[in-house]
């Protein structure tokens, strides 16, 4: 048999350390996965050896993956906001009624709120503890004012930017996390019954001006 090209040789071993990259890519997302996934079902704190079983790799492993617990919750913070990406964002209903924006806004958020509750409700208790998690936080809160900004600029426009801004901070307050499980868990309200809530509150607060229907949370929000 002739001996293998230098060229053949090459291509073969950059094959071998793709499939090795792919391998341990794959491995990574899998622990992730797994780590989100346990925490959903209502396990805070998972070992490693239930996160490995539960995505199908040995202890030894994960750790091959994962130099330290910190690059393993980087990751997991990571994936976490790609797999939930969908729920994070909102459509682009700009030129919608308000009727219609405050209801897509609180559906979205009551969805991410009720699918990832258990994660959120740890990701708070964690922040304290973890400059990362604490960072992630404060970067979706951000997002969520944005959002806000975005979604009721017709509204905001007529408001002097220190009552805008005021008014932000106060839709993104009522419709956090903080404020959803509050409701649900101190108040015993029910996932509908709180969307209700919501919309009715937004509402009253987003009324235009000179709206006969104009409530006085709108008008504190002028003074």
């Amino acid at each position: 048999m002739a001996p293998q090209s230098l060229m053949t040789q090459t291509a073969l071993s950059n094959e071998t350390i793709d499939g090795r990259r792919a391998r341990r890519e794959r491995g990574r997302l899998a622990v992730s996965d797994a780590v989100i996934d346990l925490v959903g079902e209502g396990n805070t704190d998972p070992t490693s050896e239930q996160v490995a079983k539960r995505a199908g790799v040995s202890v030894a492993s994960l750790f091959r993956y994962f130099e330290t617990l910190e690059e393993l919750r980087q990751e997991t913070l990571r994936r976490y906001f790609k797999r939930y990406d969908h729920l994070l964002q909102l459509p682009d209903i700009i030129e919608s009624t308000l009727e219609h924006r405050t209801q897509v806004l609180v559906n979205r958020r009551a969805e991410l709120y009720e699918t990832t509750g258990p994660m959120c409700r740890q990701a708070r208790r964690k922040a304290p503890e973890f400059p990362d998690v604490d960072e992630g936080l404060r970067s979706v809160r951000s997002m969520q004012a944005d959002q806000i900004r975005q979604c009721f600029a017709h509204e905001l426009e007529a408001l002097n930017p220190s009552a805008r801004d005021d008014l932000v901070a106060t839709i993104n307050t009522l419709t956090s996390f903080e404020s959803w499980d509050q409701i649900v868990h101190d108040h015993n309200r029910t996932p509908q019954q709180v969307r209700r809530t919501w919309t009715t509150a937004l509402h009253r607060l987003l009324q235009p001006l000179g709206s006969s229907n104009t409530g006085s949370g709108t008008e504190m929000v002028h003074q």
